[in-house]
């Protein structure tokens, strides 16, 4: 006899919990990762201001190891207006060791308040397992 194994349903894209990236100064970066059913990742960053002025001349841009394959699609804005998290962006990550190294990013935002220029630097790990 033997049983017959019960073939795997086909995956289904699953919604991680959302990762605060970064938090400072009045920014703040949260990160909402989705595994697709292709095995990639992808994440859409919100950017959140909380000053009462605007962060202009938005960029934001994303490093990660060798064994990480990342596609940055644009921006959705380049001004965060002061109290709102509408500006957004995605991106695309093939993880070549199917998960068994953990994702990472390094992040560096540069953006203008007041005519003033701000750089920031963050690490971004707290992705789920097998992402």
């Amino acid at each position: 006899g033997g049983g017959g194994a019960v073939a795997a349903a086909p995956a289904a894209p699953q919604e991680a919990p959302p990762v605060v990236a970064f938090e400072k100064n009045g920014l703040k970066i949260v990160f909402f990762p989705r595994k697709e059913a292709d095995g990639s990742v992808t994440v859409m960053a919100r950017f959140r201001n909380d000053l009462d002025v605007p962060m202009t001349s938005f960029r934001l841009q994303a490093a990660v190891p060798k064994y990480v394959r990342l596609t940055i699609h644009p921006a959705t804005g380049e001004v965060l207006p002061p109290h709102m998290d509408i500006v957004t962006q995605t991106m695309s990550c093939v993880n070549s060791t199917n998960g068994e190294k953990g994702l990472l990013m390094k992040l560096r935002m540069e953006y203008m308040v007041n005519g003033q220029p701000v750089q920031e630097q963050a690490q971004v790990g707290g992705f789920p397992a097998g992402y």
